[in-house]
């Protein structure tokens, strides 16, 4: 078995799941059996793959030139790597491979995974209908749809894509090892935010929601300020730590210093900054969105609230003293030992692999290489 990953971004989620299971298969299957199809300018994010199991092609910027440029890089990795089995990652990769093999019988078999429907994004109405079009016609095209958490699985049967066609396995991470806590001396509630400062991530409600509190809570923000309302000014503006990015290892020690994550996004097919805080042990406060409700269970493991809500996100984050979030932040430790770890998932998506391609080789065939197209 020969498994190829197709992506056109390898930022953000996308990468982050790349990470996770790019070295799992290359030990089960073997090196030489395992790549990914990854923009030149990505590679740097996938952090800790090996780059050989990576094929590169130089990405213009995005538009109807960066598609012809994937589709040209997907034929010659097919023609040079001859995979058993062939997985693109979110809907331009996707569309992209289905449009180019998806009804001509090729000989591998095609998954592919949304990554959170493109539908789910705050748009006009006549756009999202395009793309449920789009997604339902090309449905048939792929083997298997593999759908990251059950509110993306309930979308797919909303715009009418057939149950036998998805299969649901839950995104996980990789556990680590207790992270030592930043330094965070501060008698108030310490909140921590980590993501992009955009419309879908919803900073500009956490800021609105801390502004009226700021002498009961510590703000501090891990990540990167972009045109939208997150940055608009405002009459007042909330003290905030903004730190910046910061790797995976200094993430973890940030958390380990909060008491409690918040995760106020507007749509979210998954939201992987939820599982980080639970890893953690970090209670979180999240947007009743997407897959959020389904990492985070209200009262037990951190609070939901309604999404553009500061108020409501305000009384949340007052309601309840160290003590409390210690104890939602431990029974969010337990939550993801028990149903997010990326051992589950691994597992899964190999049972996935197996079943579709049942004549299984696990021992390499060939040496690694790295491979640029």
């Amino acid at each position: 078995m020969k498994i190829l990953h197709i992506a056109e971004s390898a930022r953000g989620g996308v990468g982050t799941y790349l990470a996770e299971i790019l070295p799992d298969q290359a030990r089960r299957y073997g090196g030489g059996r395992v790549r990914a199809l990854v923009p030149a300018q990505h590679a740097a994010h996938l952090s800790g793959v090996d780059r050989r199991l990576l094929a590169t092609w130089r990405r213009p910027d995005r538009g109807m030139l960066a598609v012809l440029k994937l589709a040209g890089a997907i034929r010659r990795e097919v023609a040079r790597f001859q995979p058993t089995i062939v997985h693109a990652h979110s809907s331009v990769a996707g569309g992209a491979l289905r449009l180019l093999y998806g009804w001509s019988r090729p000989p591998f078999r095609i998954v592919y995974c949304p990554h959170g429907w493109a539908l789910d994004r705050r748009s006009i109405a006549i756009k999202n209908d395009l793309i449920a079009r789009i997604e339902r016609s090309l449905a048939p095209a792929a083997d298997r749809i593999v759908v990251i958490s059950e509110h993306e699985r309930r979308q797919g049967l909303n715009i009418g894509i057939a149950d036998e066609r998805m299969a649901l396995v839950l995104n996980g991470i990789a556990d680590l090892p207790p992270a030592r806590p930043a330094r965070w001396d501060d008698p108030r509630t310490r909140i921590l935010f980590v993501g992009r400062l955009d419309e879908q991530k919803g900073f500009d409600t956490l800021l609105d929601a801390v502004e009226p509190i700021q002498d009961r809570v510590s703000v501090r923000v891990i990540g990167k300020a972009v045109a939208g309302p997150a940055t608009q000014s405002r009459p007042r503006r909330s003290k905030v730590d903004y730190l910046g990015w910061r790797s995976l290892a200094e993430v973890s020690t940030e958390i380990a210093a909060a008491d409690v994550v918040v995760v106020p996004s507007r749509w979210e097919g998954f939201g992987l900054v939820a599982l980080e805080a639970m890893r953690g042990g970090c209670a979180v406060v999240a947007s009743a969105v997407g897959g959020l409700r389904e990492i985070v269970v209200d009262g037990v493991t951190g609070r939901l609230v309604p999404p553009d809500s500061p108020a409501q996100l305000m009384d949340v984050l007052v309601a309840h003293d160290r003590d409390a979030w210690g104890k939602m932040g431990r029974a969010g430790r337990a939550r993801y030992e028990a149903l997010f770890t990326a051992t589950r998932m691994n597992d899964q998506l190999d049972a996935l692999y197996r079943e579709l391609s049942p004549v299984v080789v696990d021992a390499p065939v060939e040496p690694v290489r790295a491979v640029h197209a």
